[in-house]
């Protein structure tokens, strides 16, 4: 009998210690969890939600089906189906100052300063953090993708990155190896060719699908802030003080163009032949069917960053304060110089 109760207990004594084993296994892996689930959100900061989302800087616009997004300092994200009403982004995984954004399908990616990248697949409402390097001091100045899953990003003092695999990895990569200037803008003219409008006379060109580069011989030696391709070989690379050049053979000749502004250009939209560009203290210039351009002065008085074709000669304008119209209310979108 005794023999018995000592059993029992020596069972129930295993048994106990078994449970414990278990039990600390569970809360090991429990700890465990809550450890990475921290470290993986630990330096992200979300965008605010603030009242004046809208009407506050804005550097890039796109389209991505019915949904127009537009980006700009802050982290600040907006949406909106009818380029009237606007609503901000409901997770935006950043606060860093996003100056350009892109869409592929119903894909967009957004690229900025510390050089963020985020993306989105609902439209721009909620948004997750792929690349995000506050150290290296570069800002991203364009983002833009082929596809949904190869694209390329360029920014400041040389920065150009690389991604095959729709943005879960990104690489490092050199475009000019003696010179580091800030690179501005990309277009894509497929087939693997491209051109990068870039600071200080240094733009590049590439034939096979950014893997080396080679520089363009411009006739102006000063910042390009930006390129629109406007048909065929055709592209117009603009920037500082009103400057704008134009090649028609994918950058091996360029011509200088005559704005009649001196305002420095940062954003541009082709539609059926018309061509805006947005510049700074509310100038807006507009070239039909290649002619000469004409200058509109919008009477928000503005610096404008970005635009985007409506559709039946109207455009959209990002910038500051917000999104504005052009033609505006009351004016047909004729040059008033």
């Amino acid at each position: 009998m005794l023999a018995f109760s000592f059993g029992r207990k020596k069972l129930e004594m295993i048994r106990f210690l078994q449970f414990l084993a278990v039990l600390s296994v569970v809360l090991i892996e429990g700890l465990m969890t809550l450890t990475v689930n921290a470290d993986q959100g630990i330096d992200v900061e979300y965008a605010e939600h603030m009242p004046l989302a809208t009407k506050s800087m804005l550097l890039d616009i796109t389209r991505t089906g019915d949904t127009l997004v537009a980006v700009g300092e802050r982290g600040h994200v907006i949406r909106s189906m009818d380029g009237e009403n606007w609503e901000q982004a409901e997770v935006v995984p950043t606060r860093s100052t996003l100056t350009s954004v892109v869409s592929i399908g119903d894909r967009l990616w957004a690229g900025g300063h510390d050089a963020v990248i985020i993306t989105s697949g609902d439209g721009g409402d909620t948004w997750t953090r792929q690349f995000f390097d506050p150290d290296r001091q570069q800002a991203i100045m364009d983002i833009y993708f082929t596809d949904e899953s190869n694209g390329m990003a360029v920014g400041s003092y040389g920065l150009y990155l690389r991604t095959h695999d729709g943005g879960q990895s990104w690489v490092d990569a050199t475009v000019d190896v003696e010179n580091d200037f800030h690179l501005n803008s990309l277009v894509y003219f497929g087939m693997g060719k491209w051109l990068i409008a870039g600071e200080a006379g240094y733009s590049y060109r590439s034939y096979d699908d950014g893997e080396t580069w080679e520089p363009l011989d411009l006739p102006y030696q000063g910042s390009m802030w930006g390129a629109l391709k406007t048909g065929g070989e055709c592209v117009l690379f603009y920037g500082l003080r009103g400057h704008v050049m134009e090649s028609c053979d994918f950058g091996s000749n360029w011509t200088r163009l005559d704005t009649g502004s001196e305002s420095s250009i940062s954003g541009a939209a082709v539609q059926d032949g018309l061509v805006l560009l947005a510049a700074n203290s509310g100038t807006v210039l507009i070239r039909k069917d290649g002619g000469p351009f004409s200058i509109y002065h919008h009477s928000s008085g503005v610096d404008f960053s970005a635009a985007i074709s409506m559709g039946n000669g109207a455009f959209l304008l990002a910038g500051e304060d917000g999104v504005h119209k052009y033609p505006e209310a009351g004016n047909k979108g004729e040059g008033d110089d």
